[in-house]
Parts: C-alpha cells; sequence; structure tokens
C-alpha cells in the first residue's frame, strides 16, 4: 500500500527561532532552508529509505513556491519517487482563501505542474486535496473543481460522513487531515475513520487515511498533546489506518515542526520515527 508523508517548504531562517520543541538534525540538514537542492534530495532519499512512497506536498500558486516546487519535482524524478499536492486554503492572516484566487491557482497547477513524470496518478490524473475543502459552500466548491477535475483527481478533507457527502459530487474521494487524533482518548477512532471509507467507496472515491506520530500545539497557543511514547503512537495510529482500507496511508507529517508531528530526523529523536515507520512499512508488506 502506497505511503505518502505531508510535506512542507516554508522552512527557513526566523522559522526556526520560534515556537519550536525541537529541531532538525545536525549537522545536515539542521535549521535548513527549504529551498535548497541538497535539503530536499537528502529529504527525499531519508523518505525513501524509510518505505515512503512520496510527498503530499503543500501548496499554493506564490513566488516561494514557484522557486520551490520545480526543484522538488526534479529530485523526485531524479529518485524514483512521488508527489501528490494538497492546497493551502488559508492565507497568510488565516481566513480562507477567495474562491477566485483557489480556482486560478488549480488552474495554474494544470498548465505549470500536472504534466511533469513526478505527480502520482490515479486514474491517470495528477493526485491532489484542497485542505479544510469545508470553508466553502458546495456551489464555490464546485466552481473550483468543475473547471480541472478533466485533469486532476481532487480530493476533500473533511472530518465526517454528512460532510464528505455533501461534497462528493464536486471531488473525488477524501484525504482527512486528521494531525491531532489520540487513540488512548477517543474510542471511535477507527470506527470513525472506516466510516469515511465507507463512504469514499459508496461513492467510488479514492480514500487517503491519516495517521501521526504524535502532537503537539502548546507553542503555538493550542492544548492539546498526543504523547509520542517512543513510537507507540505511530504505531496505534498506523495500525487504525491501514484498518479502514484505505487506497493510501497519509503520514502527517514528514516535517511540520510547529505542530511537532514530524518524523524527519531529530536533534530529540535521532532516526528513531522513521526506523519505527520502517519497521510498519515492511511487515506490512
Amino acid at each position: 500500500m502506497p505511503v505518502f508523508a505531508y510535506y512542507y517548504m516554508w522552512m527557513q531562517g526566523s522559522y526556526w527561532s520560534a515556537n519550536k520543541l525541537n529541531h532538525p538534525v545536525q549537522p545536515f540538514p539542521g535549521n535548513y532552508n527549504s529551498a535548497d537542492p541538497a535539503v530536499i534530495n537528502w529529504q527525499i532519499e531519508q523518505a525513501k529509505a524509510a518505505g515512503i512512497t512520496g510527498f503530499i506536498v503543500s501548496w499554493k500558486d506564490n513566488a516561494t513556491y514557484r522557486r520551490i516546487l520545480p526543484l522538488v519535482e526534479s529530485a523526485a524524478n531524479r529518485d524514483n519517487f512521488k508527489l501528490a499536492m494538497e492546497y493551502e486554503t488559508l492565507g497568510s492572516s488565516k481566513s480562507k482563501l477567495p474562491v477566485a484566487e483557489v480556482s486560478a491557482d488549480f488552474r495554474y497547477f494544470v498548465a505549470n505542474y500536472a504534466s511533469d513524470p513526478a505527480w502520482y496518478r490515479v486514474n491517470g490524473k495528477p493526485l491532489t486535496m484542497i485542505d479544510d475543502s469545508s470553508f466553502y459552500t458546495t456551489s464555490q466548491l464546485a466552481s473550483i473543481t468543475g473547471p480541472v477535475r478533466p485533469a486532476l483527481t481532487v480530493l476533500q478533507d473533511v472530518s465526517t460522513v454528512a460532510l464528505y457527502n455533501k461534497y462528493a459530487a464536486y471531488t473525488d474521494g477524501n484525504a482527512y487531515y486528521w494531525s491531532s487524533e489520540n487513540p488512548a482518548t477517543n474510542p471511535h477512532a477507527a470506527s470513525d475513520l472506516a466510516a469515511l471509507s465507507a463512504a469514499v467507496y459508496a461513492t467510488h472515491g479514492t480514500w487517503i487515511a491519516p495517521f501521526a506520530p504524535g502532537y503537539n500545539s502548546t507553542l503555538i497557543g493550542g492544548h492539546v498533546v498526543v504523547a509520542r511514547n517512543n513510537g507507540a503512537a505511530l504505531r496505534t495510529e498506523y495500525a487504525i489506518a491501514a484498518a479502514s482500507s484505505p487506497d493510501i496511508l497519509g503520514l502527517i507529517s514528514w516535517n511540520e515542526w510547529t505542530e511537532n508531528t514530524y518524523v524527519e530526523p531529530s536533534v530529540s529523536y535521532g532516526s528513531t520515527y522513521i526506523n519505527v515507520l520502517n519497521g510498519l512499512i515492511t511487515s506490512s508488506g
């Protein structure tokens, strides 16, 4: 089963100086710049060695990502690694982006990236998803996805069957970004994912099931902590996600250092989490 890890391209400079519990392993890549081709290549090589199939790249059309994404495509092609795209619906002010901007960005993606062989294809079309898709009304989402669905597979990101069914006619499945799942305190975690899976497959869609090694939002104003417990959380969440019979397992995340869901090698944990991940992927065949 393919395993894709959510991947972020905004790390540089002042990003590393605030709200960090941990930092990337030293001396390389250290507190890296996401635009450095050597860093991108190292990350892909590390992920591939762990058994990860590809990265789900968080993206919207801006000057920074126009520089970086072609570098990621090139590195992925060199290493026979695959990419999918998650569209960032939040702007710098943390408000949802206007429909016209999102629509234009998706059309730009089709015109400038979709033909690259690095993109993982479902039904012959590059796999994409819209973060927090329920921010938009059904008519708004239809106006975003309608023009590009002939060229792209476009998934929702919703947490309930009711929301999935509300938008199902305008999308091709669901990639639920459940970064703060805590099976230790939520006895319904497995049944929630199973219900989402059934809803997606009832519409012949693609289902990406989420799992994470832990979560900690306390340095960014949150209060939720999902303890890593030396890999126990990752093992439990992997098992729950896999039990939902997904098309793809979605690891949250490769390098989200602010919410502390990363598995990328770090000062505090070394390579513990990519080693645990590799064991899980290897044992599941």
